[in-house]
């Protein structure tokens, strides 16, 4: 894929540090990380097993059917399910445990009807070649391929249609406005109508974004 690069942040040290969503500093969340993450040499192939994991071992809420909407990382990893956010936030608090810099992306995708939803993914420093790189661990099925790379950068949603974007910067905690739908949303196709009204990506975290709604559509 050919996808508007990332933009490096400032500094490293707000992408491996912990919070009430990306709780790497939980023991399970730590333990489960060093574990199987045992036979790694190093960095590049740590993240490549924590990727494998979130991407192939926890289901998709929406693939699996389910309709609870799961937000920080410890309880889509007890859930064994999340959103492509939730997903993506355990994945962040897998390598932060670890002591790798990660932080979130999200872009903004066409479904088939015509309407929009967002899409959350995850950006991965590599300290052996001084760059970040995206990672997408929504979950593989028919006509979507995400993939571990290094290089050139394989997620569910290449941007293609008209109103679709990537954000190209990398933000260490979920967007505001996002985290507030998850906590009035806890049903996931609720959630899912409403983050489709995000309409363009915050200029910083404290300015208000372009969202059409502050409730949950029923």
């Amino acid at each position: 894929m050919h996808l508007p690069p990332l933009i490096p942040p400032a500094s490293i040290t707000p992408y491996l540090s912990c919070s009430g969503v990306i709780t790497c500093t939980n023991a399970e969340i730590r333990t489960l990380a060093r574990t199987i993450t045992a036979s790694g040499l190093d960095d590049i192939e740590r993240t490549r097993i924590l990727y494998l994991f979130v991407r192939d071992t926890i289901a998709h809420s929406v693939d699996a059917g389910q309709k609870t909407l799961f937000w920080n990382a410890t309880d889509v990893l007890t859930a064994g399910h999340g959103l492509c956010f939730g997903k993506s936030h355990l994945l962040v608090a897998l390598c932060r445990a670890l002591g790798i810099p990660a932080g979130l992306c999200y872009q903004r995708v066409r479904r088939d009807d015509g309407t929009f939803v967002l899409h959350g993914l995850c950006a991965v420093y590599y300290e052996q070649l001084d760059k970040w790189v995206r990672l997408d661990p929504r979950g593989n099925k028919p006509g979507i391929q995400a993939e571990f790379t290094t290089d050139s950068e394989i997620i569910a949603y290449e941007p293609s249609h008209d109103g679709e974007w990537l954000d190209q910067h990398i933000y260490a905690e979920p967007w505001q406005d996002l985290a507030h739908i998850a906590e009035i949303c806890s049903d996931v196709p609720q959630f899912i109508t409403n983050s489709g009204e995000i309409r363009s990506p915050p200029v910083n975290q404290t300015r208000t974004l372009n969202i059409g709604t502050s409730r949950c559509y029923t």
